[in-house]
């Protein structure tokens, strides 16, 4: 999503709405939301929230616009000796390895810890939550 946002911010490459893939309409669309597209009128490059309702319209993504970060959810598990975040499957650069649970907020792109979908909790409350058989989450940006 990345390379198609910088992609999309090149006003070289950009073309009409209507002759771009289902993918790159998509992420202009989530672009305009957040107020981050601009359209080519004949005077020139316009700021504004478009509709896409003129597909012979070009668009272009702001060069200062920065996407939402995206989220890697890990489950924490545990173990006969201690608590562990399951790392093995989920997160590529961490493939293979179990943590200490108060090892995982040193990491890179370390977030926080959540239990739902959004509660978010801190190092001290996973233990407690993990006795009550809650599932909890270390949270990392993707």
């Amino acid at each position: 999503m990345k390379e198609l946002i910088e992609k999309l911010k090149d006003k070289k490459y950009v073309r009409a709405f209507g002759l771009m893939t289902p993918e790159e309409q998509k992420c202009l669309k989530e672009a305009n939301g957040k107020n981050g597209v601009i359209v080519l009128l004949n005077s020139g490059w316009e700021p504004g929230n478009m509709a896409f309702d003129c597909p012979n319209l070009t668009y272009c993504i702001k060069p200062d616009y920065k996407p939402e970060p995206e989220f890697v959810d890990l489950e924490i598990h545990e173990t006969e000796d201690s608590r562990y975040a399951e790392l093995r499957s989920l997160q590529a650069d961490y493939k293979g390895y179990s943590l200490d649970i108060a090892d995982l907020v040193s990491l890179p792109d370390f977030v926080g810890f959540h239990y739902d979908e959004e509660t978010a909790v801190g190092l001290e409350d996973v233990a407690n939550l993990m006795d009550k058989k809650d599932t909890v989450y270390a949270r990392f940006r993707s």
